[in-house]
């Protein structure tokens, strides 16, 4: 085993963890290289590298609006991230590995970002114009976040899209149950008040090209989201009353949506899925089924999703794939199961297995087939960016072969979380960014900064309380789509923050302090004083 001596050395560095907020302002001022943070596995988790420990302790602490200055600090969206963020913080989380029940880190971000849902948030800093212009083609997550960052760096930012309105799938694809149109028109004004310029209606390989956008502009990224919804390929597939998810999603928020019968059958089990089930019981439908391949207990959408579709009397039939869709003389009947074995192959692959003996049969007035999108690469197979449905590009940098042309999103990935995608856009702004300046794009892109992510966690801090789950607003029938999900109150979100294990800690990893103090001086909470002999002081 190999002893660093430096290390063995006593440690004068002291720290308040009543005081500190994890903001790391003490490692980076240390002249020394001394000070390291042991980061807590939720910040660690965040793709868009939110202090979560920060913010969770500001909260148990009753200092909710300081804890909102940490959430904006990195979250150009927050409001919409309380809502939909897919929570790796929560699966990273301390004492989900020690009890099995994570602090609920999105929820506590919910109830900031309510308690000052009325306040008009300040914008960030715009450094100088570097008369530098970026065309961004899609306005969904990867577009609007990678928008935001460029913005804030000084660059003029022109933002395209195909639909009359920015958002991609978080306008036209999430239920208003899920988030209210209010909540992201307020979030994306503020992009507007930054002086980013949309350019809606305007589609890629329709109204603006490739090579247009190249020479107008310094840099083009493009950040597609996947909107092509997958098909069955089964026979009855096009019997009239089968509708695919993203359109039957999307006809509702355009206003003009799809009817549907008293049953409705829904094939998949995803978070689109359970949306689509709960969209048909505010259309009318009596009676809605979702059909999956997983059980209940494994289905791919998240808990909550599952928990509040149960509530309004949504049934699960898990472990049963469509055969084929049913119809006669041309009118649906119904949807032909087979019972599903196996997920997976022998080596991890996705390829499920049937038992064609064991089938079943469920009428449906109606079928929603939400079982997947992918994207549209159009164009751009011509271009050299994509080959086929693959996006070629540095999957470091996202810089395609067309060096002042980046790409970011679920373009790249395919259907991934709102978290993810704007992590995608946040890095690719970076790498546009680097590029504009003519700065090496890969330097440094690795380093996490002087942190560890190995160290064992004290677990004495926390509560005893159990995990408090948002409540959910009872569904009133046809017609209600009001949001279901409720903040906490103050006092449940004190509770729950209190579950926090605090887990990290800056500290005095080499044992090398020169008493010079700039760590003590700049810690923004007096949080941190440095020992030294008393001559000295």
């Amino acid at each position: 085993m190999r002893i660093n001596l430096l290390e063995s050395l006593s440690d004068n560095i002291v720290v308040d963890r009543d005081k500190c907020t994890y903001c790391g302002v003490c490692v980076e001022t240390c002249i020394l290289d001394n000070l390291r943070m042991k980061l807590a596995p939720c910040s660690h988790a965040c793709p868009l590298g939110v202090n979560c420990q920060g913010y969770v302790q500001l909260t148990q602490r009753a200092r909710d609006e300081e804890a909102l200055r940490v959430l904006e600090e990195k979250l150009p969206f927050p409001e919409i991230l309380s809502r939909l963020c897919s929570q790796p913080c929560e699966a990273a989380c301390h004492r989900k590995k020690i009890e099995g029940q994570a602090v609920n880190i999105r929820g506590l971000k919910r109830y900031l970002t309510e308690r000052y849902e009325h306040q008009e948030a300040p914008l960030p800093r715009v450094a100088a114009a570097t008369g530098k212009k970026v065309a961004v083609v899609g306005a969904g997550p990867a577009g609007l976040t990678a928008a935001y960052d460029l913005r804030r760096l000084g660059h003029e930012i022109i933002l395209y899209d195909g639909e009359s309105e920015p958002g991609g799938m978080l306008r036209w694809a999430v239920p208003e149950f899920r988030l209210p149109r209010r909540i992201l028109n307020r979030e994306l004004e503020r992009l507007a008040k930054l002086g980013v310029v949309f350019k809606c209606g305007s589609k890629l390989g329709r109204d603006v090209e490739l090579k247009g956008l190249r020479r107008d502009a310094h840099a083009v990224l493009i950040a597609f989201g996947c909107t092509r919804h997958k098909t069955l390929g089964i026979k009855g597939e096009e019997l009239p009353g089968v509708i695919h998810a993203l359109p039957f999603l999307k006809s509702i928020r355009e206003g003009r949506p799809q009817k549907v019968g008293l049953k409705v059958v829904v094939i998949g089990g995803g978070d689109v899925a359970l949306d689509c089930a709960q969209s048909a019981k505010r259309l009318g439908a009596a009676a809605v089924v979702v059909i999956s391949l997983e059980q209940e207990s494994d289905l791919p959408a998240h808990p909550n999703v599952v928990r509040g579709a149960s509530a309004e009397g949504v049934v699960f039939r898990g472990a049963w794939g469509p055969q084929a869709i049913v119809g006669h003389t041309g009118r649906l009947e119904g949807v032909q199961l087979k019972k599903c074995v196996a997920l997976f192959d022998a080596d991890s692959n996705f390829r499920p297995a049937y038992d064609v003996c064991q089938t079943d049969f469920e009428s449906a007035d109606t079928v929603v087939v939400a079982i997947g999108q992918q994207a549209e690469p159009g164009g751009l197979v011509d271009e050299g960016i994509c080959s086929g449905q693959a996006v070629d590009c540095d999957r470091l940098t996202l810089q395609t072969a067309l060096a002042d042309v980046f790409v970011a999103g679920d373009f790249i990935s395919g259907p991934s979380s709102v978290v993810h995608a704007m992590a995608s856009g946040r890095n690719a702004a970076e790498s546009i960014h680097r590029y504009l300046l003519g700065e090496n794009l890969k330097f440094g892109r690795n380093y996490m900064g002087p942190c560890e992510t190995e160290f064992s966690i004290d677990s004495s801090r926390g509560n005893s309380a159990a995990r408090s789950e948002n409540p959910l607003r009872a569904f009133n029938g046809p017609g209600d789509f009001e949001e279901l999900e409720l903040p906490f109150n103050a006092e449940t979100a004190r509770r729950e923050a209190g579950r926090c294990y605090s887990c990290g800690q800056p500290f005095g990893k080499y044992r090398t302090c020169w008493f010079c103090l700039p760590c003590e001086v700049e810690c923004p909470h007096q949080a941190l004083w440095v020992e030294i002999p008393y001559l000295l002081r």
